[in-house]
């Protein structure tokens, strides 16, 4: 077996909303990341690994993600789903056979077929729990897990360290209480960073917000315990433009810190080879003879085109062919696994290091975009582990054989366009802002209300639901997609719904707070929040203070 020219880590960011228990439509999201993308993929890692094929995909799972995948409702609400899909995919076959359109007949075998084998999986070989099949792998060093923000939040535009604080504090806590152990790595939402500034309140009518130092990102984590995190190849030039020094094939230490604190480690997601997946012309998810996933049958919302082209329109799209997509993965997976290779030998001929590539993508991307993406992996790692030029390994496993030796000074950016926060903050997203704001103010003010009480149960469950609704505000899903133009009104009213929610909890708690009694109706209203949003259900009250240690005490 030839000698090793470098590792390779792939990396898969998993992350969705909270939508268990909201719209239908919404639950959808859900639904269909989990049996399009992580079931096959879980599948993928499950096989390889019974073939001694150690996948080493460090995957990362938000704990806004993990707290819906563990809910109760979830499993037969997703087993509900599948059935309805396999339902659909009969009487496309019915409506097929009766046109004599015997091809798309038997692809709507196949999606029946799909459905059915994937409700096996889920019920038969995970015992319908998702996370205990990770939790499983991780034992093995099989993957890694790493953990994130509680709800995805866009941690470098609060208005307070506490409130970064808060979220990285839940999202560990989350983690601990579903893997049994503690976090290494952190995956900063949609890559934001931000280092040790001086901050100016942009908003001139809160007056509880002045300007003031903040520490970096990267100082926080490290309170926290965690190791390392992940930035795009953008952000590293722009911090550090001398390639030579800083090539996203290294890893450094973020010198962001203060002198007090553990140094924390960052990898640098790679351009060159993950453009070959992701980038929208010439990646390899717009070949002709994938599956095509924005033309789908009327009523089941099955898919049954291949992309043909993709400049021409819908109605032109030609019948899909899964024995040419299959042969075509097996192509693009050597494609990929040479360019690796010519990745590493570079590094290797321009520092005589050994390098680590770092390819980073939305899970999503591998099933429910790209249907043929867990193959794909699959493929990938396959030849890799065969060739054994190119270690497969993941983050914490490359961190710990091979610490760093130079640090960078990382810039304010994220992974977005531009490279900035534009996408999140943006003239229509600036009212959103200023209530999470007001909203981060008014929490610390209650929980400096509290300090040194004894809360009765009462108050501790509505300020236990009070940070639920905060939290979820706080989602970066909702700029987003107000930004990008995508279900605008849909996170419109999502975030009013959770403005609402964690205005009334905090009223309540005030009230409690006095002595006073929920009415009946608000009782009812109570439930029904802790139903409809019951992520986080060991929540821990000084978690919402934002600093260590808080000194009130809680009887439940």
């Amino acid at each position: 077996m030839p000698e090793p020219i470098g590792a390779f880590a792939l990396v898969l960011h998993s992350h969705l909303p909270y939508v268990l228990e909201h719209d239908r439509l919404e639950e959808e999201w859900l639904f269909e990341a989990v049996a399009e993308s992580y079931l096959p993929l879980l599948q993928v890692f499950s096989q390889l690994s019974l073939q001694q094929i150690s996948p080493k995909v460090t995957i990362g799972l938000t704990p806004v993600l993990l707290e819906q995948l563990a809910d109760p409702r979830f499993a037969t609400r997703f087993l509900a789903y599948l059935e309805q899909k396999v339902q659909s995919a009969r009487e496309d076959q019915r409506i097929f056979t009766r046109r004599n359109e015997s091809h798309l007949a038997r692809l709507a075998g196949m999606w029946a077929e799909f459905y059915r084998r994937t409700a096996a999986f889920f019920v038969g070989d995970l015992s319908s729990n998702i996370i205990g099949a990770l939790r499983r792998l991780q034992k093995r060093d099989a993957v890694e897990v790493l953990t994130s923000a509680a709800t995805h939040a866009y941690l470098p535009l609060f208005a307070l360290d506490g409130s970064v604080r808060t979220q990285i504090d839940i999202g560990t806590a989350s983690y601990r209480r579903h893997f049994g152990t503690q976090p290494h790595g952190f995956w900063l939402p949609e890559c934001a960073y931000r280092p040790a500034i001086r901050w100016t309140p942009p908003f001139d009518d809160i007056e509880e917000l002045q300007s003031t130092e903040r520490p970096a990102i990267d100082q926080l984590l490290a309170t926290a315990g965690l190791q390392y995190f992940i930035v795009d190849a953008r952000q590293l030039h722009s911090s550090a433009p001398d390639y030579a020094r800083h090539s996203p094939c290294r890893v450094h230490w973020v010198d962001g810190r203060d002198v007090t604190s553990t140094p924390v480690a960052v990898f640098t997601r790679d351009f060159e080879t993950t453009a070959q997946v992701w980038q929208h012309d010439t990646g390899y998810p717009g070949d002709p003879v994938y599956l095509e996933f924005h033309k789908k049958q009327r009523e089941g919302g099955l898919r049954y085109w291949r992309i043909t082209d993709r400049r021409v329109d819908l109605a032109y799209k030609q019948p899909y062919v899964p024995e040419w997509a299959f042969a075509q993965v097996r192509m693009h997976a050597a494609h990929f696994a040479q360019i690796l290779r010519e990745r590493l030998r570079t590094h290797w001929q321009q520092t005589g290091e050994r390098g680590v590539v770092v390819a980073a993508f939305d899970t999503e991307l591998f099933g429910h975009w790209w249907f043929e993406g867990p193959q794909w992996v699959s493929e990938l790692l396959r030849q890799l582990a065969a060739n054994g030029d190119v270690t497969l390994t993941t983050c914490q496993e490359y961190l710990k054989q091979s610490p760093p030796e130079r640090t960078v000074q990382l810039a304010e950016s994220s992974w977005g366009d531009g490279g900035d926060h534009r996408v999140w903050w943006q003239a229509g997203t600036r009212t959103l802002w200023h209530d999470i704001y007001e909203a981060e103010c008014a929490i610390r003010q209650l929980m400096e209300l509290i300090q040194e009480q004894t809360l009765d149960a009462q108050s501790a469950r509505i300020i236990q639901q009070c940070g639920r609704e905060l939290l979820l505000l706080q989602s970066s899903d909702w700029p987003f997609m107000i930004s990008t133009g995508n279900t605008v009104d849909h996170a419109r009213q999502r975030f009013a719904l959770h403005l609402k929610n964690f205005q009334l909890c905090r009223a309540w708690a005030e009230r409690s707070l006095a002595g006073e009694s929920l009415s009946e109706e608000e009782n009812l209203l109570l439930e029904e929040m802790e139903k409809q949003n019951a992520l986080f259900p060991d929540l821990d009250l000084s978690s919402l203070a934002g600093a260590r240690p808080t000194g009130y005490q809680q009887i439940v």
